[in-house]
């Protein structure tokens, strides 16, 4: 059983630098790996799709209540 819900938003508690994404970063779940895997969808600030990550239930986390979410700018490669 997933822990987490599709859609749900999650924040990165590993840095994925091939990627160019940083813990803290938030990611929706877009899609269940089983046994113990997810995607991850991760969009800008204009909501489009930045990168579709495959990450395990240990790399993410549910945001605390009343976390501020800061804005970065991605170096993402391409």
């Amino acid at each position: 059983m997933q822990k987490f819900p599709l859609y749900s938003q999650v924040i990165l508690t590993k840095n994925f630098p091939q990627s160019g994404f940083l813990i803290g970063d938030v990611a929706t779940i877009v899609d269940f790996i089983e046994p113990d895997g997810y995607i991850l969808e991760i969009f800008d600030s204009q909501g489009n799709t930045l990168n579709v990550l495959p990450v395990l239930e240990s790399d993410i986390s549910l945001p605390k209540p009343h976390a501020v979410v800061n804005y970065r700018e991605y170096a993402i490669s391409a």
